[in-house]
């Protein structure tokens, strides 16, 4: 279990790399039609880091493996061959305005640091029961933080896409 959360602290690493890598103004430039920007791509990241208050919430021993639902988010989160679309109305959906490059990397290495820290201190094997995600119904904590691997990565895909049509050097 420990391996996730390393990993996740490497992707987390990886990914405020990237986006410091951004001007402010790079990172609220739109690189195509109907593209986020760099900054909403990192606004809906830190958005969905934030689902992590559920392991703070209801809790429930699973009656299957802690880990039976990360082999299949990984299949989703990393075929880029499938489309995956936040919806307006989700609370994860990014904002429209001007996004601080300071601000946006405080607050994910601020949550992903809270994360880490509970997540050393608790039991990642119980389900999360105050939010049934999409499809998967409950997830137990280790799954959860498996997701936000899996999710940050697929979108670090698209941070290298952007970064490549706005020419960012590194």
């Amino acid at each position: 279990m420990e391996a996730t959360t390393t990993k996740f602290q490497q992707t987390i690493k990886e990914l405020t790399e990237m986006l410091e890598a951004f001007s402010t103004e790079q990172l609220n430039k739109i690189p195509f039609s109907n593209s986020w920007t760099a900054g909403q791509v990192g606004d809906h990241l830190l958005k969905s880091y934030g689902s992590w208050e559920i392991f703070k919430g209801w809790t429930g021993f699973a009656d299957r493996p802690y880990d039976e639902n990360s082999k299949l988010l990984s299949e989703l989160f990393l075929n880029f061959n499938i489309k995956l679309i936040a919806e307006n109305s989700d609370a994860i959906y990014p904002s429209d305005g001007y996004i601080e490059k300071e601000d946006l990397i405080l607050n994910i290495q601020t949550i992903s640091e809270s994360i880490i820290s509970f997540s050393s201190r608790n039991d990642l094997r119980v389900l999360c029961l105050d939010f049934e995600f999409p499809t998967f119904g409950y997830m137990t904590r280790f799954e959860w933080i498996h997701f936000y691997v899996v999710h940050t990565q697929r979108h670090i895909k698209q941070l290298t896409k952007i970064s490549n049509i706005l020419n960012i050097q590194k």
